[in-house]
């Protein structure tokens, strides 16, 4: 992990994956399977690190296909690194707003696009992580009942950045191991996510982190539609060309 923001290169790069078992893990709208990397071009994967590959459930990809008529595993895999690329870069604004009080720094991990060329397929790739891996809330907006002050920072980051997009964006479905999170959910008012917004709203308890971000009762505080200052080249749902994912 470094502290590099995530960009579109303009070619791809070579890497040499071993796919170490057929056993598949995750659930919901993806299969994810684990893999080695053996070798790769300016070491854009780690040789000898693990890493997990990502795909859709055909279920999935026929239900998306009236929208992406064409290519479109490569545009789900597109809009996955997309959303997980609007919350890395979340993180980034957040770890330097927050107060020395709240120790933890949540971050999200580095997502590449992929061509299987063996599978003739596109994928999501990302580096395994080892560990307790815990779910803090879900896309639905329910949460957790926070113990320790982790739990607390990942609700409260949740909560800003509802506030700091002025109600334009909610990053939830926050899960990992420790501050190191993965595959997030979005969620942008004006795309269907009033839904999981107004839950949101309607169950975050503000913790110690909240107040500490001086965070004001989302029970109580209003956003008007539109006046939201989050970039739209940054935006989950913004356009995007079909590149590679690729650090600076």
């Amino acid at each position: 992990m470094n502290n590099s923001m995530s960009s579109w290169a303009q070619r791809g790069l070579c890497a040499k994956i071993e796919f170490l078992s057929k056993e598949e893990m995750g659930g919901g709208l993806r299969r994810a399977l684990k893999v080695l990397c053996t070798w790769s071009e300016y070491d854009i994967l780690k040789p000898g690190h693990l890493y997990i590959v990502k795909s859709f459930l055909p279920e999935v990809v026929q239900t998306w296909q009236s929208i992406y008529k064409e290519d479109t595993v490569l545009h789900l895999c597109l809009r996955e690194i997309q959303q997980q690329r609007a919350a890395q870069k979340l993180t980034f604004a957040f770890n330097q707003a927050r107060p020395k009080t709240i120790p933890y720094s949540p971050r999200f991990l580095e997502v590449f696009l992929l061509y299987c060329h063996s599978a003739g397929q596109w994928f999501a790739i990302e580096e395994c992580i080892t560990g307790e891996f815990r779910k803090f809330n879900n896309n639905n907006g329910d949460e957790i009942v926070p113990t320790n002050l982790l739990e607390e920072t990942m609700l409260a980051f949740s909560h800003w950045t509802y506030e700091y997009t002025r109600g334009e964006l909610l990053v939830l479905d926050l899960q990992g191991v420790g501050e190191i999170l993965t595959d997030p959910s979005v969620i942008k008012s004006a795309n269907l996510g009033d839904d999981a917004i107004r839950n949101f709203r309607v169950k975050h308890h503000c913790n110690s982190c909240c107040h500490k971000l001086k965070l004001p009762d989302l029970k109580r505080n209003e956003y008007t539609r539109g006046k939201g200052t989050f970039p739209e080249e940054d935006c989950p749902t913004a356009g995007c060309s079909v590149k590679r994912s690729n650090n600076q």
